[in-house]
């Protein structure tokens, strides 16, 4: 898709790309990993056709990354959560509007909920051994056993 249409918004000079990718492609997760392995895949390619654009002058283009918690669409069948109330899935409804209002505002990047990533980005400067200690305590991923 990107190669269909990035073209045409730089012939423009305008345009905004959208990647969606996912809370799991900023932090690893059990029982997740070809899923969250597709998800850094966006990450990168989202950063280095950023970069690329950047450098070639393309200065009217935009870049927002989203970053959703698990949405509610019954792809995830048995998640993980240890604080259901504090982190409950998220709608799809929500979930657009929130990836509406961060191209409105031209956001780099945006996690939904949206304290998630400042969240990840506090504990990134701490020990590696804290931010582990912190995730199994919030819990998380999806349950892979079948009932």
């Amino acid at each position: 898709m990107m190669d269909t249409f990035l073209p045409g918004m730089k012939a423009l000079k305008k345009g905004h790309l959208v990647f969606l990718s996912s809370m799991a492609g900023i932090i690893g997760l059990k029982n997740l990993v070809p899923y969250c392995a597709s998800k850094f895949a966006v990450r990168g390619l989202a950063e280095a056709i950023k970069d690329e654009c950047r450098q070639d002058g393309h200065v009217n283009l935009h870049f927002t990354t989203i970053y959703p918690y698990m949405v509610d669409t019954g792809l995830c069948k048995k998640p993980l959560i240890r604080f259901p109330n504090l982190l409950p899935l998220m709608t799809p409804e929500s979930t657009a509007k929130e990836i509406i209002t961060a191209v409105r505002r031209n956001e780099l990047e945006h996690s939904v909920p949206n304290t998630l990533l400042g969240i990840n980005n506090i504990f990134r400067c701490y020990p590696n051994k804290m931010a582990l200690a912190f995730k199994d305590f919030m819990g998380g991923g999806v349950d892979a056993h079948d009932d």
